[in-house]
């Protein structure tokens, strides 16, 4: 863990304390340490004390020598959680990222999902996306988007030219139409948008891929939401988002390929008989 980077300023470190922190890789004693920093001996027994009680060192008892070692990046996190979920104001989500390229991000509530799928969608241009999406999850869906959301969102896919690869259950839009003639309003926004797109669609047996979850696949990032619990892993990973776009293919396989703008012209049609 690199100590004297800027972001953990709001620890208060000193700049010996940030030294401290960054031999203790492995557990040591006073006098290791003092040797590798070239501090006396008290001085560095002395800011021990004080990172010991800040909870960023521990102590390790052997026999009678006292060996101390840094916190970890997981467990300084933990603390921070705790600490901030004390304060009233849990941690949402997370991120970590592993290389200049790789980066895994955990997305909780409406407020962080919305944007993050917003922001990737926006960012793709005359390319593929491909999609796994049971109606369950759609229905989700329907229910976090705004009105506005769903509009923006379709509206710049079509603009971009992105062309969705997607798979779908079988019965989705005997749902969808079923969901629209009890409630054509909450579905009025979506639906008039979803025509119009560059489109390739399957459908999958509707007891496979049952779940309030979806897959969105693109060049070098995978986003599965959960629109239920209104969670989402954002993955950019070239090998992980390789392993997803194979398994897309093998789904597809066996899929059976469907017009999908032919299927919305006649949900805006239902809509239009229910305006």
């Amino acid at each position: 863990m690199d100590w004297h980077n800027a972001t953990l300023n709001f620890l208060g470190l000193t700049p010996l304390e940030q030294t401290i922190l960054s031999t203790l890789t492995e557990p040591r004693n006073p006098s290791d340490i003092a040797r590798l920093t070239g501090e006396v001996r008290t001085s560095i027994a002395y800011n021990l004390s004080k990172l010991q009680e800040r909870a960023l060192v521990e102590c390790i008892t052997s026999g009678k020598r006292k060996l101390y070692v840094a916190r970890s990046p997981a467990e300084i996190r933990r603390l921070l959680e705790k600490a901030t979920e004390a304060a009233g104001t849990p941690i949402a989500g997370a991120r970590v990222k592993t290389t200049r390229e790789d980066e895994f991000v955990i997305h909780v509530g409406a407020a962080e999902i919305v944007p993050a799928f917003a922001r990737i969608l926006l960012e793709i241009k005359n390319d593929r996306v491909k999609a796994i999406q049971h109606h369950l999850s759609y229905t989700d869906q329907v229910a976090v988007l705004t009105k506005e959301q769903a509009v923006a969102i379709n509206e710049a896919i079509i603009k971009n030219r992105v062309i969705v690869d997607g798979l779908l259950n079988e019965s989705a839009y005997n749902e969808y139409e079923r969901k629209i003639r009890k409630n054509p309003e909450a579905y009025r926004a979506q639906i008039e948008t979803l025509g119009g797109r560059m489109a390739d669609y399957g459908v999958f047996p509707d007891d496979r891929l049952k779940a309030h979850a979806e897959i969105w696949i693109f060049k070098t990032t995978t986003l599965i939401i959960n629109w239920h619990d209104k969670v989402a892993i954002e993955m950019t990973n070239a090998d992980m988002t390789t392993l997803m776009r194979d398994m897309f293919e093998h789904v597809k396989s066996a899929s059976r390929k469907i017009d999908h703008n032919a299927m919305m012209r006649e949900l805006r049609e239902l809509l239009g008989s229910h305006a």
